[in-house]
């Protein structure tokens, strides 16, 4: 099967003002900047103005961590460590015993300059599981409850008494942190539905949600 595509602004280096494309078998047979020069097709499609980019594949991404950066306890506009333990305590009674997870805080910016300790965590989270991440995501502060369940901790490069850990000591204690999470609700803000839709499409064939503007996009190989 061999489509036209035309009618459409297509992103490739190699031909800046192209405006149509030919996919024969799931794969780019040709780019051209007139459907008329394109070879011949079984049939073709009218793309108005939409923009083909490539579809987009990515390799490395941390699913759990950026599910939490939506649905977890954002402490990346804390003004100081009394707005950021403030900010936790409020959130453990909301949670009702539930682990709290957060992410986002910077001590650099705060007039204490330093970051949360683990006995600061205790008072904050009611003695519950607790593990905050910084900024920079490969260092968290953690709760006395969670350092206990994170067997060997203390023997690990990157333990330190007062909770904050880096490198072998802060990836124990964060596969321990995400696997408490034992049901969506677990991390379901108020007010947030409990997940979002898939985003229709396969890496061949992408179709994005269509912005504000009448400009839509879509991927070589999608039909209308």
């Amino acid at each position: 099967m061999r489509t036209v595509y035309r009618n459409s602004r297509i992103y490739t280096a190699a031909t800046p003002a192209a405006t149509a494309i030919v996919v024969e078998d799931a794969h780019i047979a040709w780019i051209g900047d007139s459907d008329a020069d394109a070879p011949s097709a079984d049939r073709v499609v009218d793309l108005e103005g939409a923009l083909v980019t490539p579809a987009f594949v990515d390799a490395h991404v941390h699913s759990t961590s950026s599910g939490l950066t939506l649905t977890g306890l954002d402490l990346s506009g804390a003004a100081s460590l009394a707005d950021a333990l403030d900010r936790v305590e409020r959130h453990s009674r909301a949670s009702r015993g539930r682990p709290v997870l957060g992410h986002g805080w910077d001590d650099t910016s705060w007039p204490e300059r330093r970051p949360p300790s683990t006995r600061e965590l205790d008072r904050a989270g009611y003695g519950g599981l607790v593990y905050i991440a910084r900024v920079d995501s490969h260092s968290a502060v953690v709760s006395s409850a969670l350092l206990a369940s994170t067997p060997g901790v203390g023997a690990l490069p990157g333990y330190r008494p007062d909770g904050w850990l880096t490198g072998d000591a802060h990836d124990a204690a964060r596969v321990v942190a995400f696997g408490s999470l034992s049901a969506p609700a677990d991390v379901r803000p108020s007010g947030r539905p409990a997940h979002m839709p898939p985003r229709s499409g396969s890496p061949a064939c992408t179709r994005w949600p269509a912005p504000r503007s009448p400009v839509r996009t879509t991927s070589p190989g999608c039909s209308r």
